[in-house]
């Protein structure tokens, strides 16, 4: 009933106060017989136990609607899908969480070539989008709302030009190609429906004079040819919101999570059954009368004057796909781009299901989907929903596509058990999924049944992920901080109120083995390789009782897997923190030199009570020395520093150029003095 509907409104907008972090795009909504889970925008009732299994492919359009209008027609209520298409929401660590979209073989993996520091990737060869880019001739960045393109080939750096991004685009990062930039970024906002290509009337109602359709995400691309002055030259506007993307040799590929769009709703006339009962018949027979392009993402290509190029549905029917056991009307879709063509779309594919967290290879793409709820936040209402059986055992589903040349193609589904901390929690070799993930939050310390963490091995076949090998028992009423997989052994850090290191060998797939455990206050939250027996933890010392102190480097000897150690402590500041402890893109090491962005609160003789910039830190013979500190003007204020606070740090050739939104500085690599000092556009 309506009643229900509001009252469990009511306690997400009460809980979301609590909560000021943000997640990747994800809903969870009701349906008959107690089915709730996470999916995208616009997402029904999916059971949280899906059972994994190939999915189906659509052999045309008339199969795709049949399917979606069965089974929309059994789940449309009075109000149309319940919680509509502009509240997504999910659970996550207990909290809940409101979403707008909201991410190593080898010690080489984070990218660089002869002169020049690239993005910190998790794999070799496969491109992250990022806010700040460099071919080593230019470094390109996003601050300000604005792109600004600089020239570091002569003495000082040179801004050379600069674009002011659409206001009403939340530009979240991006891809240098040759002289193209493309900026990738998330819309919520009215549309005009003549421009999702329904003309003047939605399905099911005429629509008002000046009407426009709203609360509807878009996924923005924008190509700026950066070859003279820069200049917007293309835009691409998908429905859905954008999840993630990754980039091998100029051909990138784009997840993006969407739900059906162009639905006007009857809704009751009055109070009582009848007039319910009249909005559902309505409805229903809305639902009858739907076209393909309420159901898959629609895109238009414009030019820079927004002329019309092209426009259409992004997936093809016979491109899409949908499991055997309901998942929801959300379109996770994939989408190819050959980036010295631009922003024509050169293959998509789709899944009739949602998506939250994207890991690449080299040869493949995977998408996963977390799903998991608390009975206890829904305390008054669960027994009506039906829904407590189905929180034991929640899993997480994962998809796998090829990546071969420009075809992007379905292979595979399968799940883990729990949910994944991120995409490290994902490596591919030798064919086979590695998966870190962790069972059963302990939601809000209330002791709902213990956690523990699970390394599980899966292969394909037959278009299913197959779980061939399993470990667990990994830190028992504790959740996972870091996991980096290296070749044939995984390095896992959990955390309540110490840290346990644990190594795990994966040399036999099906049979991975734990061989050690190195317990020490505090956590990592990011490894990262330096060589075969060293690894690097970058995160928070903390109390034997857990309370966190401050950001803190550790270097781990790996060399024994039996018997892990930490061989070197820094602390970086009392009540410190890193953007490199939970974004891996903030991470540079260059030679035996890391560089951290770093801002202290507590209060320093010869620094103050804030401070912001970045540090640097030398590893050699077993040590970890804190050799320079980095910072921006302005950044000694603690009313407007933040401004100056840095986002990124790269090397090229003999000079270290560190970027925030106050502008970039450049600093000789080997006494880190400061050199020039560039400030951008405050506009």
């Amino acid at each position: 009933m309506r009643r229900t509907t509001l009252a469990i409104t009511a306690l997400i907008l009460a809980l979301t106060s609590c909560s000021s972090a943000t997640s990747t795009m994800s809903t969870t909504s009701r349906r008959p017989g107690g089915l709730i889970s996470g999916g995208g925008v616009g997402g029904r009732g999916v059971p949280v136990n899906l059972v994994a299994g190939a999915l189906v492919r659509f052999n045309a359009c008339d199969d795709f609607l049949t399917h979606v209008k069965a089974e929309a027609v059994e789940r449309v209520g009075p109000y149309g899908f319940d919680w509509g298409y502009g509240s997504p929401w999910m659970w996550r660590d207990g909290i809940l969480e409101m979403a707008l979209a909201a991410p190593v073989a080898a010690a080489e993996a984070g990218g660089r070539s002869d002169d020049f520091s690239a993005t910190n990737n998790q794999e070799a060869g496969v491109d992250e989008a990022d806010i700040v880019k460099t071919d080593g001739r230019r470094i390109v960045a996003i601050t300000n709302n604005r792109l600004s393109v600089i020239d570091v080939t002569g003495r000082k750096p040179v801004l050379t030009g600069s674009v002011e991004l659409a206001p009403d685009v939340s530009i979240r990062e991006m891809f240098l190609h040759g002289d193209t930039v493309v900026l990738l970024g998330n819309s919520w906002g009215p549309m005009p429906l003549e421009f999702v290509g329904i003309g003047s009337d939605a399905v099911g109602m005429a629509v008002p004079d000046g009407y426009r359709g709203g609360g509807s995400p878009t996924v923005t691309l924008t190509e700026v040819d950066i070859a003279e002055d820069p200049e917007v030259v293309h835009k691409l506007q998908i429905d859905g919101g954008y999840i993630s993307s990754r980039m091998i040799d100029g051909a990138a590929r784009v997840a993006i999570t969407s739900g059906p769009t162009g639905f006007v709703w009857a809704y009751p006339e009055g109070s009582g059954l009848r007039a319910e009962r009249a909005a559902i018949a309505a409805n229903k027979k809305i639902v009858e009368e739907s076209t393909i392009e309420n159901w898959v993402p629609y895109f238009i290509l414009s030019d820079a004057a927004g002329t019309v190029l092209d426009e259409g549905p992004a997936i093809a029917c016979d491109r899409a796909h949908y499991p055997a056991e309901f998942a929801g009307f959300d379109m996770l879709s994939i989408l190819t781009f050959d980036l010295d063509d631009g922003l024509e779309i050169a293959g998509s594919t789709g899944v009739l299901a949602g998506g939250e967290m994207v890991y690449a290879s080299a040869d493949s793409i995977y998408v996963a989907t977390n799903r998991w709820v608390d009975t206890a936040v829904l305390e008054g209402v669960a027994e009506e929903l039906q829904i407590a059986p189905q929180f034991d055992g929640a899993r997480t589903q994962i998809h796998q596509f090829d990546m071969s040349g420009l075809s992007t193609d379905y292979v595979a589904t399968g799940s883990v058990p729990g949910y994944l901390l991120n995409q490290f929690a994902m490596s591919e070799h030798n064919g086979d999924l590695r998966v870190a993930s962790t069972t059963s939050p302990d939601w809000w310390g209330r002791g709902r049944g213990s956690q523990e963490s699970v390394v599980s091995v899966l292969r394909p076949n037959d278009g299913e992920l197959e779980v061939i090998g399993r470990v667990d028992g990994l830190g028992k009423d504790e959740q996972i901080y870091s996991v980096r997989f290296l070749g044939e052994v995984a390095y896992l850090v959990t955390f309540r109120q110490t840290d346990p290191l644990f190594t795990i060998d994966l040399s036999d797939p099906k049979n991975p083995v734990v061989r050690g455990e190195l317990k020490i206050p505090g956590y990592s939250s990011y490894l990262h390789p330096i060589s075969d027996t060293l690894v690097l933890g970058v995160g928070q010392d903390a109390t034997d009782e857990g309370r966190v102190l401050g950001s803190q480097v550790s270097l781990f000897d790996v060399s024994d897997l039996d018997e892990p150690r930490r061989i070197a402590k820094l602390t970086l500041g009392h009540d410190s923190n890193s953007t490199a402890e939970y974004d891996h893109r903030a991470f540079l090491l260059w030679e035996n030199t890391v560089v951290l962005p770093i801002t202290e609160y507590g209060w320093h003789d010869e620094r103050g009570s804030y401070h912001t910039g970045a540090v640097a830190i030398e590893i050699g013979d077993g040590r970890l020395t804190e050799i320079a500190r980095v910072v921006h003007p302005g950044a000694g204020s603690a009313r407007f520093g933040w401004n100056a606070e840095i986002l990124r740090s790269l090397v090229i050739g003999d000079s270290l150029y560190t970027v925030s939104n106050a502008g970039l500085l450049e600093s000789d690599w080997d006494s880190f003095e400061d050199v020039s000092w560039l400030e951008f556009d405050k506009r």
